[in-house]
């Protein structure tokens, strides 16, 4: 294995997040090769970039319907979500074609990516292995594609969406694309190093690097839950949300700006509380954690909530006073969060590792 190309792109930070993931599987398994980074957004042209995050941000805080109806019309009208992919993959594919080089490896965690390098293959121009990771739990259109070499998702549950997408793509199951740190571990030694309280009830609240969605009402519905319920809130990069938060005083609330210690506090949670589902719910998953999907945002972020709870992997709060009771459910039924816990375990050892998926991509034993 000489070169490897992932193929990002910085929409948040949950498909650079895959991208690391799946480098570091390459360096264990290629320990020679060389890792080449692109981002999508950038390659398409100047100014790509912020624009399309601009918009993503507008449609998830402000206009979620227009967000829905988007990823509804992709569902609804096969011709309209082939139309977006060829537009996208030209677009995408004929910018890519000048950077590309003549990797032995691509590896895709974003669709709009995924797309550019479809467009290449079918014209002949990359004869690379190329492998999708579908980071998000619950596969969409845009995501799926038929003349790659495999499309990765997350959970057996997420292979018939995948199908539905593009009946003859080659869809196979992942182990979570997460790295190596965020794995089962020590509750109780995670809980010393961080200064958590040992018998707490520990709630971890991570909504993504731009601390999107509901984030001050599930803190809030946390501390209403049982007086042993410590919310530990990940803010990211959103300072304004951090200091909303602070403003709650109560001490038994934990306020985070950006941590590189997630792997840590996901193995000191009891419960980890999202709105998305994407990276967070894959590094939840990874470390066996239960989740709780509280208010999920719009399109994607509801299909994932619906996936997930449909594999036994989440409970999905959406209204008032739904995450206070689902926290009261756990502190009173242990049996409900073992079960949870075991599903996410099954699933992990059921998904082999990281290195299975590459090494299947690579055309080498697994």
């Amino acid at each position: 294995m000489k070169q490897v190309l992932v193929l990002s792109a910085t929409m948040g930070e949950g498909h650079n997040a895959t991208g690391r993931a799946l480098a570091e599987a390459v360096h264990r398994l290629w320990p020679d090769a060389e890792i080449r980074w692109l981002d999508a957004l950038d390659v398409m042209g100047p100014g790509v970039g912020p624009l399309f995050r601009q918009i993503y941000v507008t449609n998830v805080r402000r206009t979620p319907w227009l967000y829905e109806f988007f990823y509804w019309a992709l569902w609804r009208w096969r011709w309209f979500a082939a139309a977006s992919k060829r537009f996208t993959g030209a677009w995408c594919g004929r910018r890519l074609a000048r950077v590309l080089g003549q990797p032995d490896l691509v590896l895709s965690t974003y669709p709009l990516g995924t797309a550019g390098l479809e467009w290449l293959r079918r014209r002949g121009r990359l004869p690379a292995p190329v492998g999708a990771w579908i980071s998000d739990f619950a596969p969409h259109p845009f995501w799926v594609y038929g003349r790659i070499d495999r499309n990765l998702v997350m959970h057996p549950v997420a292979i018939p969406p995948a199908v539905r997408c593009v009946p003859d793509a080659p869809v196979a199951v992942s182990a979570p694309p997460v790295r190596e740190v965020f794995r089962p571990g020590d509750r109780e030694g995670a809980r010393r190093r961080l200064g958590l309280p040992a018998e707490a009830f520990v709630a971890l609240v991570s909504c993504g690097s731009l601390g999107f969605g509901q984030v001050e009402a599930a803190a809030r519905e946390l501390l209403a839950a049982h007086s042993s319920v410590v919310p530990v809130v990940v803010c990211g990069r959103n300072e304004r949300l951090a200091r909303v938060l602070r403003r709650l005083s109560d001490p038994r609330l934990r306020v985070l700006g950006w941590t590189d210690d997630m792997a840590g506090f996901t193995v000191a949670a009891d419960v980890v509380v999202t709105n998305a589902g994407g990276a967070t719910g894959l590094e939840a998953l990874a470390c066996a954690r239960p989740v709780l999907m509280h208010r999920p945002i719009a399109a994607h972020g509801r299909a994932n909530a619906r996936l997930m709870a449909e594999a036994g992997l989440a409970m999905v709060c959406e209204a008032d006073g739904e995450l206070t009771a689902a926290v009261r459910q756990l502190i009173d039924t242990p049996g409900l969060a073992k079960t949870m816990t075991e599903a996410a375990a099954r699933h992990l050892e059921s998904a082999g590792d990281l290195d299975d998926a590459l090494r299947a991509l690579a055309g080498q034993p697994v």
